[in-house]
């Protein structure tokens, strides 16, 4: 018996420790949760601690069913799966504990991807071998049982069953104790692991009673369970007509009839049992033997069936089997059947055994003539059957089948019906007139029991469509007519001549089967005649017929987006072109006109560079130009064109797709694009999907519509690609092919780079669109080459560029919009949120720069922009206003249906408001693109109050609305029009409020000093408002009038507090709720769609009874407030009499009202001045500021107060800036060294302190600001800020280098020094600290280049002697950025004493040959004294040294050979070797551990850098060993080992120095790659590595150096090597794993020929 990895073997004994057991168990079985105590314990404790620190947390909807996951329980991470997900609240089952659990989102995380490696803790077995006798557990079994847990036993593993993870577990002591008693009963081990397998695969919600074996029943289990496992029939209701599709005619009494409504669910169903069966071995499960057992067959076509055995299995023959799905019988070997999983039987069977009612055979039997002809007819077929009764002894149900024709069947098909009939097929009559119920429609079938088919013909070439029962218009037929040109035509393999009827993109289009073009072309006629005079009708299918605007001819079309206006977007089915149509041209389909299934089906072009993912890389421009030439050939060729069907998926709306290619006799469509392809770049989705977010690179931008990025996932292909760029530049440039319009080429770029390009204009400039960056430019000549022709990553390569557009914003924007959006966005790292796709591959997206949505800036700064612009817009109106009003005015009374605007009772719909008095003295006007709307007047129909109003205008459109005004003219005010939601014109009035004007209010709503609502104090006109909208409210719902409301459109709404009715104003709408605003009180609240009615135009003329105000003084943009201050303002105010004065007014930008910014005066206070202490000033240039406004009670007119739940989040993006140091080029400064690390690190501090004195004096005075928690999270490197120096508990300018933990390391900008600050002691900088220059800045000796040289040691404490504490005299002579920090650093000489200082040091200065060394700068903590002041004087400078050491080269010379051993393996391209004579290596281990054992040193870590050597302890063995820092990770660095070559993370405590001694020996492991296998030409394949590895490891390897270049990541030497290993050419032996891009010019060509080390090392010598 073979075991199963991760369980014990079958037959062993463990010991176990029972953590659970269920008493509710079905069919009579004892559950078992058990801990097999098999000694690793231990793992799944280090396994516990390691979940604790999840990957990440879930977002609102992430996980599906089945996916893994952490799950948060009491503090505590723990292991589960997700198993069912209803809205927040997720079932998941901890798989260490083995029992189910609930949650939601909030406390669930990904683990990592190693967390889910080990098997369940906690695992499930059956107690083996026992059932209970007793339907119910007995108490005297349940005590016993519910005792067991946390006992430990011996148990002895009887088998496992997989895949349900069950092990059958005896355990004796167990079994013989409650079998003493009585309880449960023993029986044979076969029979019982049967018996489980049976219960195991019951259907979900089976009674378990109905599963338990008494003693009354036979023990032979195959017995006892025959009646569980069968197939579920619904029962018909008899009398009725279904809608069903003939699968297998056998004779009139046995045709098998499937329902045509689960067609869909039966074929889903079909794939997922030929999947599973493919896919599993069935191993372990008890085969199906006895007649009537219900099975998995593999049918003769291949495919895998639920089936039923009509024969018992008696050996290795031919079974009979009954696929139940299909009605077929077949015999098929005992080898294709398998037990059937239980979770196939949990959908019914719907495929019945019918038999034509009436007809006989008048026991004569049927001839095999009579059931061909019947199979003729129905065979395959979708027909109307009436289910006239059900033969329950039989189990077969008696039909009438009432349409057996299609659409087209000629005289023939008649005659054949006729000729079967005569021979035997007779009729039985049924009642004069019944009404059949077909899918929901209800119509009169005719009289006689065959259906009397009279084909009305116009003439004599072809039948007309309309089919006539009994002289009426049939209607029997299903309204939901067939995709993919017929049910099962297309399949894969199967191919037909075609015509491609519409080309969206090589991923989408349409084609239609030539063998169906006439009858489409009589289906067409017919349509034209019958809906020549057709009136509008209710639309109720999915299917209609739509009048195409291209061509005035009528189509059956489905309607595939709705707009909320009269145009839809509509498919045409039988050619699959798109359309917009408006619905007056938009008809219900007769179902006459769907017998003929849709004659176009979905193809995609097969895709040969990716033929498993044919939709996710996208076709060029030039293969779609191509493909378009081929179809347009080919369909003027007398050939045609030819479908062959690859493959059969389903697009991103699961609807079919088939991957196709199309043909022609001579040349395929596949082929000649691919070849066009090879022409162009290759363009990649990168599978982004709508939903979906993306960290990006903006790359360039042309508008806030249309910029590109680089997605971050992809900056390692980038720079593949640019490495393969710069190899072709620097290859020979060939001219023999010539560049023209579309070519795609390299190009040289305004910084001097080459990158990839694609010429997009040739005259009268040459142009260039660098297609990775999206940004096009005129070139010159000399500056562009065609892309060479040979295979390259730079070709094969996906474009990086992908073009984005933001969602929400107009299409025409102002020009400094998107000057601004440019500057801002280019060369950034932000985030995307995926919205919708584009044309062309454009995603559009909500643009996020960390907490800030870049989306409502850019909104924000439109409005802005068009207010400043309103005076013109004004002007413009007054000077066409009466040119146009008598036009606009004619226009309104001529419209359909607008008479009855006189009841004075005029809502508003689709965006217009109008009055029942017109009144000339309000007017709101709004320019609108004629392009935005459409051009019609419609009333919609049945209510005449109900009014749509389309203006047509050529070029700009004035929509008016006249609103009848009260006792004063109120101000005109511009509308913004929103493309998304329509111009919604009709608005409340602006709130009665005069600037500099004292107002007597209440609070009514308090959020925050910059959000609150003031309502008047005088409620006269409140309690008229309240009443009239009370009684407007009780107005009958209107179930169109929510379809009108927009972004902004006034209703009234019904607050569900206290069910009364209010005005309000919509903010958003999401489903079926509103989210309003109550604009007499300020609250919001969401509103349920049904709670919504019209606005009375009485209430319209209303003003607001509040206004929404912000504290005057306090500009968002220039500080932020104290999280104190919401709890005391709102104590301040609420409930309390107030005066407020407003000084000026703005638009609120979210939420389409006034804002007020006010002065309050409270109780003789003024509030302004009161909330200054919680005022942050700070110098952002952007500060948002989110209003978290929550629902609050409309009050009555007695009482004004409000009860609010603050919680307001702010988001600072600190950008603010510090100067530069005021330092001239060439001039001599008097200067103290405050800070010294060496010779190319030092900071030095001017001599004269006075500003250094007020700087010091400011700095304390800000710091005793109070704290803000949100300011350290606006922090990042760069960031300025106070930092409190824990030496001296003083505060000082820092600025930010990186974040550590929960502290900010920092520099001091004014002396210097660096140290680690905790979060809680950063604060702001007040703007007059950004306005003064640095009083230390950052030096670096003049004369020593860091790549030429290196300091000798002693030059540290010499340097450090002549600078500190004496006055020097500086020179600038050269200042640039330093590249770590973010601040000048200047090259200097300074003189101390009369001595030239650069001079002095020249002795220490040691130069090199070397190309590049690799320095970093160590930034120690300088402690500042006790004092008053704190400048130079008072300094106790530091000194450090710089890490500058580095490992020796290998001792390897080119082509000579070394005997080595592979050290480390990860790949042909990235392998170690070591050097067979260990003797240095043994030398060079015993001094490292001796180096190992001196004690920490603190400041060697703070010099530690990527590149930097140091000795480094190795966790398996606790030895010490030589390494190099790749990077650091947190509290470790992760290094390479330099002798061996594997690379591993290492605690920072566990690094130490290398010794002088250790750094003069040269590593002894060395790093490779194959020679002869160019990265970038190719790849491995998946069986390489493993074939590699064992090629070499444990064996001496002969090894030749032939080519040396730097490995970009670890800083250490790569060789390009030829192996030797046991006589055999690893090189060689290797080339078969191999894939070259292009075969032809492979680089492993060279290993085709017998390798030849001397020949080959002489081509070498030729090349160098």
């Amino acid at each position: 018996m073979c075991s199963v990895p991760g369980f014990p073997t079958p037959g062993s004994e463990v010991p176990v420790l029972i953590t659970g057991v269920n008493l509710n168990s079905r069919c009579g079985l004892v559950e078992l949760w058990v801990n097999m105590d098999d000694g690793r314990e231990h793992i799944y404790e280090q396994m516990r601690e390691e979940i604790q620190i999840p990957k990440r947390k879930f977002d609102d909807s992430e996980g599906k069913p089945g996916d893994h996951c952490l799950v948060c329980i009491r503090s505590s991470w723990h292991r589960a799966r997700i198993v069912s997900i209803q809205s927040e609240i997720y079932d998941v089952f901890l798989i260490d504990q083995g029992r189910p659990h609930t949650t939601t989102s909030e406390a669930l995380a990904y683990g990592q991807s190693d967390s889910f490696l080990l098997p369940p803790e906690i695992e499930s077995c059956i107690l083996a071998n026992l059932l209970s006798n007793e339907n119910n557990w007995p108490e005297r079994a349940t005590k016993f049982l519910k005792s067991l847990p946390g006992k430990k036993f011996k148990g002895l593993v009887q088998d496992v069953l997989m895949p349900d993870r069950i092990i059958l577990l005896d355990i004796p002591i167990v079994s013989k104790h409650i079998c003493k008693g009585g309880v449960l009963k023993k029986i044979p081990a076969d029979e019982f692991k049967g018996l489980v397998l049976k219960c195991l695969h019951l259907p979900k919600g089976e009674d378990s009673e109905n599963c338990l074996i008494t003693q009354e029943q036979s023990m032979n289990v195959s017995c006892q369970l025959e009646k569980h496992d069968q197939y579920f029939y619904p029962e018909l209701l008899t009398d009725t007509a279904e809608s069903v599709y003939v699968t297998e005619v056998i004779n009139p009494q046995n045709i098998f009839c499937k329902l045509l409504i689960f067609s869909k669910a039966v074929k889903i169903l079909s794939e997922q049992i030929h999947q599973h069966y493919e896919e599993s071995s069935g191993l372990g499960l008890v085969q199906p033997l006895t007649c009537g057992d219900v099975c998995a067959a593999r049918g003769l076509n291949g495919r895998w069936h639920r089936s039923l055995l009509k024969q018992n299995v008696t050996g290795d023959d031919a079974v009979e089997v009954l696929h139940v799905d299909e009605g077929i019988t077949e015999l098929v070997p005992a080898g294709d059947i398998k037990p059937l999983h239980g979770k196939f039987l949990r959908m019914p069977v719907v495929t019945y055994r019918c038999s034509l009612e009436g007809v006989k055979d008048q026991g004569t039997g049927w001839t095999t003539d009579q059931t061909d002809y019947l199979k003729s007819l129905l065979l395959h077929r979708t027909v109307i059957a009436k289910f006239d009764h059900h033969n329950i002894s039989q189990d077969v149900y008696s039909v009438t089948i009432y349409e057996v024709l299609s659409s087209l069947e000629d005289k023939r098909c008649t005659d054949v019906l006729d000729n079967v009939n005569a021979d035997g097929l007779q009729e039985e009559t049924l009642p004069d007139s019944k009404s059949l119920a077909v899918n929901g429609w209800t119509e009169d079938v005719p009289s006689s029991g065959a259906v009397d088919i009279h084909i009305h013909k116009d003439g004599p070439e072809h039948p007309d469509l309309l089919i006539q029962s009994n002289g009426h218009l049939s209607s029997g037929f299903h309204s939901e007519v067939q995709n993919d040109c017929g049910n099962g035509e297309i399949t894969v393999g199967s191919s037909f001549t075609v015509n491609v009827s519409c080309i969206e993109s090589l991923q989408k289009f349409w084609c239609q089967k030539t063998e169906n073009m006439y009858s489409l072309r009589l289906l067409m006629q017919d349509l034209q005649e019958h809906y020549a005079s057709v009136h509008p009708q209710p639309l109720t299918e999915s299917i209609f017929v739509a009048r195409n605007p291209i061509n005035d001819m009528w189509h059956r079309a489905r309607i595939i987006e709705s707009h909320q206006s009269p145009v839809v977007d509509v498919r045409f089915i039988d050619n699959g072109q798109t359309q917009k149509v408006h619905l007056r041209d938009v008809h219900p389909i007769d179902p006459t006109f769907l017998r003929l299934n849709a004659q176009a089906f979905q193809c995609c072009l097969f895709n040969p560079n990716n033929p498993t993912s044919p939709t996710a890389v996208a076709w060029s421009d030039p293969a779609l130009t191509e493909f378009q030439k081929f179809v347009d050939s080919g369909a003027s060729s007398d050939f045609g064109l030819k479908c062959i069907v690859k493959a059969v998926t389903s697009d991103e709306e699961g609807l079919p797709l088939n991957v196709v290619d199309i043909e022609t006799p001579s040349d395929s469509a596949c082929k000649r694009c691919a070849q066009a392809e090879a022409q162009s770049y290759s363009y990649s989705t990168y599978n982004i999907e709508v939903g979906g977010q993306e960290k990006v690179w903006v790359t360039s931008s042309d508008s806030v519509n249309h910029f590109y990025c680089q997605l971050d996932r992809n900056s390692r292909m980038f720079k593949k690609v640019m490495d393969s760029v710069k190899q072709l530049v620097g290859q020979t440039r060939r001219t023999d092919h010539p560049l023209g319009l579309q070519s795609i080429c390299l190009a040289r770029y305004t910084d001097n780079q080459w990158y990839r390009g694609q010429v997009v204009e040739i005259t009268p400039k040459l142009m260039v669109h660098f297609v990775d960056y999206g940004q096009t430019l005129v070139v010159r000549e000399s500056d562009i080459f065609p892309f060479p022709t040979e295979a390259s990553f730079a070709r094969s390569a996906p474009v990086q560029a992908v073009p984005l557009g933001l969602l929400g914003v107009p299409e025409e924007v102002p020009q400094e919009v998107n000057q601004w959006f440019a500057d801002c966005a280019i060369n950034h790292s932000l985030t995307i949120s995926v919205v919708a796709k584009g044309e062309k591959g454009k995603l559009i997206v909500e643009l996020l720069d960390g907490s800030v949505n870049v989306n409502a800036e850019v909104r924000k700064m439109i409005s802005q922009m068009t207010q400043q612009k309103m005076p013109a817009d004004q002007q413009l109106y007054k000077n066409a206003k009466h040119a146009t009003e008598d036009r606009l005015m004619q226009e309104l009374m001529n419209g359909s249906g607008l008479k009855e605007a006189e009841q004075n009772d005029v809502q508003c719909d689709n965006g217009l408001c109008a009055g029942g008095e017109l009144n000339m003295s309000s007017v709101t006007i709004s320019s609108v693109s004629a392009a935005e709307i459409k051009h019609d007047q419609t009333a919609r129909e049945g209510r005449n109050q109900d009014l749509d109003v389309i203006l047509e205008e050529k070029e700009t459109v004035l929509a008016e609305t006249f609103i009848q005004a009260g006792s004063s003219d109120s101000e005109a005010s511009q509308l913004h029009s929103c493309p998304e939601e329509g111009v919604k014109i009709c608005m409340y009035k602006r709130p009665n409020i005069s600037p500099n004007m004292p107002e007597e209010v209440y609070a009514s709503c308090i959020v925050g000093p910059d959000y609150f609502w003031c309502m008047y104090t005088n409620t006269e006109d409140l309690d008229m408002v309240s009443s009239l909208a009370l009684e407007a409210g009780q107005a009958q719902q209107d179930i169109t009038f929510p379809k009108t409301l927009g972004q902004g459109s006034p209703c009234l709404a019904l607050f569900s507090s206290d069910n009364q009715w209010y005005r309000a104003q919509v903010i958003r709408k999401t489903n079926d709720t509103f989210h309003v605003l109550f604009i007499d009180y300020g609250n919001e609240c969401d509103v349920n769609i049904k709670n919504v009615r019209p606005l009375p135009q009485s209430l319209l003329e209303k003003d607001p009874q509040a206004f929404l105000c912000s504290l005057n003084g306090f500009d968002e943009s220039k500080g932020s407030w104290d999280d104190n201050v919401y709890d005391d303002f709102y104590t301040l105010l609420v409930d309390k009499p107030l005066k407020v004065t407003a000084i000026h007014i703005g638009d609120h930008s979210e939420i389409a009202v006034p804002q007020y910014a006010v002065q309050i005066q409270c109780e003789n206070m003024i509030v302004n001045d009161e909330m200054l202490k919680y005022w942050k000033p700070v110098a952002t240039e952007h500060v948002t500021t989110q209003n978290s406004r929550t629902e609050n009670l409309p009050q009555d007119s007695q009482t004004v107060s409000s009860e609010t739940n603050l919680d307001v989040s702010m988001g600072n993006a600190n950008t603010c800036m510090r100067k530069n140091p005021n330092i001239s080029k060439n001039n001599k400064e008097q200067v103290y060294a405050s800070c010294i690390v060496e010779p190319h690190y030092f900071w030095c501090q001017y001599a004269n302190t006075e500003e250094l004195n007020e700087v010091s004096r400011l700095a304390q005075k800000a710091g005793q600001a109070p704290q803000d928690v949100m300011f350290p999270k606006t922090l990042h490197p760069n960031s300025p800020c106070l930092a409190l120096f824990a030496s001296d508990e003083q505060w000082y300018r820092a600025q930010v280098i990186h974040r550590v933990d929960d502290a900010f390391h920092v520099v001091f900008i004014d002396y210097g020094n660096e140290c680690d600050v905790d979060s809680k002691d950063v604060k702001p900088l007040p703007q007059v600290l950004l306005d003064m220059a640095p009083q230390a800045f950052l030096c670096s000796l003049n004369g020593f280049v860091k790549s030429e040289g290196s300091w000798d040691e002693e030059s540290y404490d010499d340097f450090y002697n002549l600078l500190v504490d004496k006055p020097l005299e500086l020179t600038v002579l050269n200042m640039e950025d330093h590249s770590e920090i973010a601040v000048p650093q200047y090259t200097v000489e300074i003189e101390c004493d009369g001595v030239d200082v650069n001079a002095a040091m020249q002795k220490y200065w040691k130069p090199v040959a070397k190309e590049s060394v690799l320095i970093g700068n160590p930034q120690t903590e300088t402690l500042r004294q006790d004092g008053q002041a704190p400048n130079m004087t008072h300094l106790s400078v530091s000194k450090g040294h710089m890490n500058t050491d580095t490992y020796k080269e290998p001792n390897i010379s080119k082509h000579k050979t070394e005997m080595v051993y592979a050290s480390c393996i990860a790949e042909p391209h990235f392998f170690w070797c070591q050097y067979a004579n260990t003797e240095e290596l043994n030398t060079v281990s015993r001094l490292a551990k001796e180096a190992g054992r001196a004690p920490q040193d603190e400041m060697f870590l703070k010099t530690v850098g990527p590149g930097s050597p140091c000795l480094a302890l190795f966790s398996s063995d606790e030895q010490w060993y030589r390494a190099q820092v790749i990077h650091r990770v947190d509290d470790a660095f992760h290094v390479v080992f330099i002798d061996y070559g594997n690379e591993c993370d290492v605690d920072i405590k566990d690094v130490r120095p290398v010794p002088q001694s250790l750094l003069d020996w040269a590593p002894q492991a060395f790093l490779c790659s194959l020679n002869g296998f160019v990265k970038s030409e190719g790849s491995w394949c998946d069986e390489a590595y493993d074939d590699f590895y064992n090629l070499l490891i444990d064996k001496q390897l002969e090894l030749t150096v032939f080519d040396m270049e730097d490995q970009s990541e670890i800083a250490v030497p790569q060789y390009a090597v030829v192996l030797e290993c046991e006589g055999v050419i690893v090189n060689t032996k290797m080339a078969k794993h191999w894939k070259g891009l292009d075969t032809s010019h492979a680089s492993v060509e060279v290993w085709d020929e017998p390798f030849d080390l001397p020949s080959l090392v002489e081509q070498e010598d030729e090349e160098f």
